[in-house]
Parts: structure tokens; sequence; C-alpha cells
């Protein structure tokens, strides 16, 4: 009777304050305020099952209340959340359940349900009228900026990587390292570039530069709405590896590959050639003995077995030969061809996009005594691998080149790049052989005059100029851009590779192994290099190989994987060879 009592002097009080509603439950007015503190102790809440966060594809909510629900304005409730929720319903099931359905949400994010007209039956408003839903459809993955697969160790020169996360994340923390290459590696601090960017610093202390692996995983870093970071990753290192010795020494020589990619070493001092088949761990030498050339030879590969080798020179007589070979790299068996026109030794030789080769320039004869002096030619001739006949180019060159690098072009010309005429001073001049009209033409001018140099086309066409021995003592590296017809200086490397060899690599950077600090100098670089191409255009260390070597040779295999071989190492010809890749 007391209750009762209690419960009519509230209601009238309460019936004395306006009702927005004109209800007496209405949440805004004073006589629901008064019941719900007399009849509850706890606030009036509707909560997700779910705990507010769902994954997937979410179109639908069930709310539980913790009392039972008055009759639902579900048009009311449609409308103030039609903004955010497509096609959004309410529906009350059971006594103290309310349903919500809508169109699917695909998009992560964070999104409030408005709630406000929802009522209990005792007349209380909701204590938090919005109910947040977490979306979080992805898992975060983290990658890595510039990240390649397969890099050398400039990888760890900025000492600094930069991790970019694909949704912004509340935690991440320094990668947890592994792998063979993990001890070397320190990891000092994370910084918060922005919402998705995290840099981490490094140190590092590496004993050698051998091929490894370092993998890099990031269990400590999650996103707002908890999900580890679900990915890793493995970054593979190229790196020296040593290989099986010569039979011979060999220096001033070029390196072969056929198509098996079988390794040819011929000549460069030896009259002998050996091969290192691939998959055998030495290299096979050849019998019988070779046709003897002493030095100044050239050759190229005319198909997937068969090797063209052109002139040269003996010792004993200052005039160059006209002799030519074919020398199966299959078989191992050399055999007489037709004759160049002209004697020839240090000219340049290029397989030209029908499979005919052309020979240029080049030394006919030589004084071997001081004073010296030597004839250069400015003649071309063309030979035919169906035919086994060389044949006269009838226009000359723009001039006498010996000691000069040439390569074809993209578009099937040729490009000839400096040397010498007869005396020991570069040129600065190039000229082009255009193989449809048989003419030559100026190039452009070099920065730098240069003789005895190295060029390499590179991937994406154009020409890489290093490795002068004639070059007044300038160790300029140059690039001759195809598209531009221009030649200019790309950097300066730390130390003067005359004799060297380069190479790229699977970033695009290219590698710089041995060569020599001067002009027939017995003091080669050790330390290897590599140009940051078209990127930083900077030189790099990249530690030290086991030789000091140059005037060697180098080929390339189908794996990205380096091979040098042969050279001389203080004046000594070397019996060494190297592998730089992934492994041997």
């Amino acid at each position: 009777m007391n209750k009762m009592f209690v419960l009519s002097f509230l209601f009238s009080i309460g019936c004395m304050f306006p009702a927005e509603y004109q209800n007496v439950y209405d949440p805004k007015s004073t006589s629901g305020l008064f019941l719900s503190a007399f009849l509850y102790s706890t606030p009036f809440s509707c909560s997700d099952s779910a705990n507010a966060k769902s994954l997937g594809s979410v179109d639908q909510v069930l709310l539980q209340c913790n009392r039972e629900l008055a009759n639902i304005d579900t048009v009311y409730l449609a409308e103030a959340n039609q903004g955010v929720f497509s096609n959004i319903s309410f529906t009350k099931i059971d006594r103290d359940r309310l349903f919500v359905k809508f169109d699917p949400l695909t998009d992560d994010g964070q999104y409030e349900l408005v709630l406000s007209g929802v009522v209990s039956n005792s007349g209380e408003t909701l204590e938090d009228d919005k109910l947040s839903i977490v979306i979080d459809t992805k898992v975060p993955t983290v990658s890595l900026s510039g990240y390649i697969p397969i890099t050398d160790y400039t990888f760890f020169s900025p000492r600094y990587w930069d991790f970019v996360s694909s949704e912004p994340l509340e935690h991440f923390g320094p990668p947890i390292l592994s792998g063979p290459l993990a001890s070397s590696v320190v990891l000092r601090s994370v910084q918060k570039i922005n919402e998705t960017t995290y840099r981490v610093y490094f140190e590092t202390n590496f004993s050698s530069n051998n091929p490894g692996s370092l993998t890099l995983q990031f269990l400590n870093s999650k996103d707002n709405a908890s999900n580890v970071v679900s990915n890793s990753l493995t970054v593979q290192f190229i790196g020296l590896v040593s290989g099986p010795n010569l039979h011979f020494g060999r220096f001033e020589f070029d390196a072969f590959k056929n198509a098996n990619e079988d390794v040819i070493a011929i000549y460069g001092g030896s009259s002998t050639a050996e091969i290192l088949r691939k998959g055998s761990s030495g290299f096979t030498l050849t019998n019988p003995s070779l046709p003897v050339i002493a030095r100044g030879e050239r050759g190229v590969m005319l198909d997937g077995k068969n090797l063209l080798i052109t002139g040269g020179i003996q010792l004993a007589n200052a005039y160059a030969l006209s002799s030519s070979y074919v020398f199966d790299t299959d078989a191992a068996t050399i055999t007489p061809t037709g004759n160049m026109n002209e004697p020839r030794h240090l000219h340049n030789i290029v397989k030209l996009q029908d499979g005919k080769v052309i020979v240029l320039g080049g030394i006919r004869d030589f004084v071997p005594v001081a004073p010296n002096y030597f004839t250069s030619l400015n003649t071309a001739e063309i030979y035919d691998p169906a035919t086994g006949v060389f044949t006269a180019v009838a226009n000359r060159m723009m001039t006498a080149r010996s000691f000069s690098c040439s390569v074809l072009l993209d578009d099937g010309r040729v490009f000839v790049i400096g040397g010498t005429d007869g005396i020991f001073a570069p040129k600065d001049t190039t000229e082009f052989f255009d193989p449809n009209t048989q003419t030559f033409s100026w190039g452009p001018t070099l920065p730098v005059p240069v003789g005895a140099l190295k060029c390499m086309k590179l991937t994406d066409g154009n020409v890489l100029i290093y490795g002068a021995q004639l070059s007044n003592l300038n160790n300029s590296t140059m690039l001759y851009d195809y598209s531009r017809n221009q030649i200019f200086t790309v950097a300066n490397s730390k130390f003067r590779r005359e004799w060297s060899i380069a190479s790229e690599l699977p970033d695009g950077g290219i590698l710089f192994y041995g060569g020599a600090y001067r002009y027939n100098t017995s003091e080669p670089s050790r330390i290897i290099e590599k140009l940051d191409y078209a990127k930083s255009n900077n030189f790099f260390d990249m530690g030290m190989a086991k030789y000091s070597v140059s005037k060697h040779s180098g080929v390339k295999f189908s794996d990205g994987t380096l091979f040098f071989l042969g050279g001389e190492t203080g004046g000594i010809a070397n019996l060494g060879t190297d592998y730089y890749g992934l492994s041997n």
C-alpha cells in the first residue's frame, strides 16, 4: 500500500511538467526520469552481441536490450539512419531484442547506428543512443618501399627502411628478423612518418658479401581492430662465391656462353680453350690445341653453339693475322673459315640483326720497340656464316680506329666509340654504321676522350661506356642516351677501373668488378662497386673481391648470376673464378 502511494506521488509530480511526446513515459519528461531512478539501479542499454565489431560483408545487427522494449517507431529510426545506412529497417523481435537490417557495408571503417527513440517499457531512453559498428573486412599487410625480392647489399646502404601498411595501424612494432643475415642486422628505432608509413633505423655488421637471405615478420603490429599484420617479406641477397679454377691463366680475353649456358674460355695468352659445362664442377680442357694466337683476337657467338674467332697477332711477327676459325662449343672442335680481307688485331666485332658479323678497324701492324707505333685501320668487312666469306664494306669508316668499342643498337645500327688511330692518344669521336645503306656517319661527341674502353648495351637500349684504359687518368662512367642521341657522364666511380667488367643486376643497378688504377698497372681495384643506375646514379661500395684483378672476362647466366674469370693479378695470370649471384 505504501509503495503504490509513492508511485502515485511521483506520477503526479511528473504530470506538472510538459511531455515532448505527450506521454508520461516520454524519456524527456521528469516523470520518466523519476520512474527510471526509482525502479532500476542500472541504465537502460542495448548492445550488439558481436561487441560492435563485425568482420566480412555486414548487412544486419541484432541488439539485445536489458529492458523490455516499448513499441518502436520504426519509420523514425529508419529516417534517422538513412544518411549512413541504405535501405535500413528496424524490427522488434521478442520482448527485449531489436533486429536491424540494411544493405551490406563493404568499406572498412567505423559507422554509428542512431538509436534515439528506442524506449523501454518503463519509458527510459538509452544511456548511449549511438552504437559504433566497426567494419573490418581487410587484414592489414605491410610492404617495403622499393622492395625487390632479389637484391644486393645496397639494400642496407640508406641505414633505414620505409614500411607502408595497407591501412592505418594502432601499433607498428619493429619487424622480427630471421634468416642467415639476421644476426648481422641490429634494429635501433621506429619513426612514424604518417598514418601508414613507418621508418625503421638499423645498423649492420657484415663479415662477408656472400649470398644470403633476410626474412621480416610483423607479428608486433596490429590494426585498429586488433588484427595482426598477416604477411612477411623475404629478401634474397646476391653475393660472391668462389668458382672452379681455370687450367690456364688468361688475360685480355673474352669469355663466351653458348645456348646450353656452358662457359667457354679461349685464348687470352694461351692458344687453348677450356669449357665449364653447365652443372659441372670444373673446366674441361679441349684437345687438340688451337692455332697459335698470342693476343688481340676477337670473337662472337654466331648461334647457340658456334663461335667465330678472327684475327689476332703472334708475338714473333709484327703483322696481324687475317685467318678466322669457327669453334664448335658442343663438340669442342675448331675449323678454319674464310680469311678476312685485311689482317687485324684489337679490332671490333659485332653480330648484326640478320646474323651476319661485321669487323671494324683494328691494328694492321706495329713496331714493338721504342718509339712504338702502329697502323690503325678505317676499313670494315662483313662475314656471312652461310658462305664463310668476308666481304669488304665499300665505304670507309669516318676515322681509323683501334682500341675502340662497338655495340649493336636496337634499331640495327652499330655504334662505334672512341679508340686511337696509331698513337697513344684517345679519341672523343663516335660514329654509326647503317647495315641497310652500308654507310658510316658521325655520332655524338664524348665528354671525355677514351681508348681501350668497354661498352655495353643496357636493357633500356642505352649504352654504358666505361673501363677506359687510355682516358687521361679520368674515371668517368658515361652513357649514350639512345632516344636523345647524346652522351653524358653519369658519375665518377670511386676507383679507377681500367679493364673492369660491368654487368646489370636484378634491381637495374650495374655492378663493376675489378679493374686497374692506371694504364698497364699491377695494382687493380679489389673493391666491388655498384652504380645505382637511373635512380640516384651514385656509386656504392659492395665489399671486397677475393682477388685484385684486371684484364679479366665475364658472362651472365639466364638466372642473373654473373661469372667472372681469369685476368691478371699483380702482373701474374689469374686462374681463379668467381660467381656473383644467389649461389654457384
